[in-house]
């Protein structure tokens, strides 16, 4: 009895641990009293926040317009290369926002790329600032809207479109009038999440000088080594982000009537022709240019430029990337499995509250995660008396985990609705134990989605770089720092290799993650 009992606190205590950076970030600021008014009011917290707001409005703005009209061409139309921009439309996932940042700085420089390609060296166009920062992370981030959105654009009943049909709407009027407002949903979704990672980004946004929180952060622990003024700037982020889902949350509730719409019997692609098949292939060939063939090109290029003096040093920071990530993944998605099932099995109202703090570390920038495992890390290390936890790969997997966590668990969550109930009856009568449930039914049940977390996972860790910079063991580098660095030197044809190296194997996860067999549910 008492066995059972304390199963009903694993899924609590777990929650808890993931959740403890932020939880700790915000105890420290509470009992430290190093908030004060003439914080609030200085001059680079203000600054920090109108560019921080800037972004994020101008990034929204664009990675709805084209995740919108990818999706929609995607997901409703047949066309002359059709499919293979499908796959060229989510590959920009593979890209970390700081090497298309460095990659177009190249190609707009004086005597850059484009300079070249059109034989006069006087062409340059300075896009190191807030407009080219937005461009960017638009570029960068519309994916995330693509994806949900082309799944709800698919998933419209086919009455919608019998009406349509009925109706003789052509398709882009039926666009605006019908399909748009009934995806509202699936596209604001993919915008929160292009707006959390946009917020957590530092890589991109210190190279285009652009103060925003993450910065801020940096530069307080940092440059100034104020571990208190970092953790006001981290607060500060806090009470921005949570006033994000605070309106996100109001604004979905208002959306949920959508959900009507769908049904099992899905609507058919409609094949385009003449005029309409002309413009879908400029469109989708435009996007693709900027959003995947051009940073590509020039990273191959810079590749040949570096090809007698490649850093092969490359793939020991690849073999150090794959290592970390591998791991760092496997143990997230077996951990949201172990959260998942006792939650299911041992259900409680405290493992409910404590799952719905562990998924806030998505929200929340690295740079925020890892201030707040510094404080745990100190406060552990002094009280040992030795260096056990800073500079550990520990305290890494740790933020990986924090931050990244919700990455998994909604994957692991949704096989697990598939599961029915009486699967779980009838893992009682013929298993002995937890662990034989888990490895006999659970587990070949749940491949597919633990597959498709594990991939979530390795991509987004692969591409993170504030928690990795601030709390990397000492000597230890990956692809990401190595590409930083360079860029960092104004090296930035040297980063050609490493970062085509990254893509590579970023690219092989997207392209996994939107295969047949990881996007199979029955």
């Amino acid at each position: 009895m008492e066995i059972k009992n304390l199963k009903f606190y694993i899924a609590p205590v777990l929650g808890l641990c993931i959740a403890l950076p932020i939880l700790i970030l915000i105890a420290y600021f509470i009992f430290s009293g190093s908030f004060n008014k003439e914080f609030l009011q200085s001059d680079f917290l203000i600054e920090y926040t109108l560019n921080t707001t800037h972004l994020i409005l101008g990034t929204a703005i664009f990675v709805i317009i084209i995740g919108t009209i990818t999706s929609y061409l995607s997901a409703r139309f047949t066309y002359f290369g059709s499919k293979f921009f499908a796959i060229c439309f989510v590959l920009p996932l593979a890209y970390p926002a700081y090497i298309f940042g460095y990659t177009y700085v190249g190609f707009f420089e004086f005597r850059g790329l484009l300079s070249q390609i059109l034989n006069n060296t006087s062409i340059k166009l300075d896009i190191l600032n807030m407009s080219g920062a937005i461009f960017i992370f638009t570029i960068a981030m519309f994916p995330y809207v693509y994806i949900l959105a082309r799944v709800s654009f698919a998933s419209l009943s086919s009455t919608v479109t019998e009406l349509i049909s009925l109706q003789k709407i052509n398709p882009i009027k039926a666009f605006f009038k019908v399909y748009l407002p009934l995806s509202y949903p699936a596209i604001f979704a993919g915008t929160i999440l292009a707006i959390m990672e946009t917020l957590s980004d530092y890589g991109t946004v210190l190279y285009f000088g652009i103060e925003t929180f993450s910065v801020g952060i940096f530069k307080s622990w940092f440059g100034y080594g104020d571990l208190a003024g970092a953790i006001n700037v981290a607060i500060v982020l806090l009470v921005f982000v949570f006033s994000i889902l605070l309106v996100e949350h109001n604004i979905r509730k208002k959306l949920r009537f959508t959900s009507s719409t769908h049904s099992s019997k899905k609507a058919n692609k409609i094949k385009l022709t003449g005029k309409y098949n002309l413009l879908a292939f400029l469109v989708s060939f435009f996007i693709s240019s900027f959003t995947l063939f051009i940073p590509t090109a020039i990273l191959i290029y810079w590749t040949y430029l570096d090809i007698h003096t490649l850093d092969f040093e490359a793939f020991d920071l690849l073999f150090n990337t794959l290592n970390l990530n591998i791991i760092s993944s496997l143990f997230i998605v077996l951990l949201a499995f172990c959260i998942v099932y006792f939650i299911r099995k041992f259900p409680s109202r405290i493992s409910n509250i404590t799952h719905k703090l562990s998924i806030l570390g998505y929200s929340i920038p690295g740079a925020v995660v890892a201030v707040g495992l510094i404080i745990i890390a100190n406060f552990i290390d002094n009280s040992l008396g030795i260096y056990f936890f800073s500079g550990s790969f520990i305290i890494l997997i740790f933020a990986y985990t924090t931050r990244y966590f919700a990455s998994s668990i909604g994957s692991v969550e949704n096989g697990f609705s598939k599961i029915d109930a009486s699967i779980d009856d009838a893992s009682k009568i013929f298993c002995k134990n937890e662990v034989q449930s888990i490895f006999k039914i659970y587990l070949p049940l749940l491949k597919p989605y633990l597959i498709s977390g594990f991939l979530i996972l390795y991509i987004d860790i692969a591409k993170e770089l504030p928690a990795t910079l601030i709390l990397r063991p000492f000597n230890f580098d990956t692809l990401a720092i190595r590409i930083y660095e360079l860029a960092t030197n104004e090296m930035l044809y040297k980063t050609g290799f490493p970062s085509l190296i990254l893509v590579l194997t970023t690219a092989v996860a997207v392209l996994l993650l939107n295969s047949k067999f990881v996007r199979r549910r029955k």
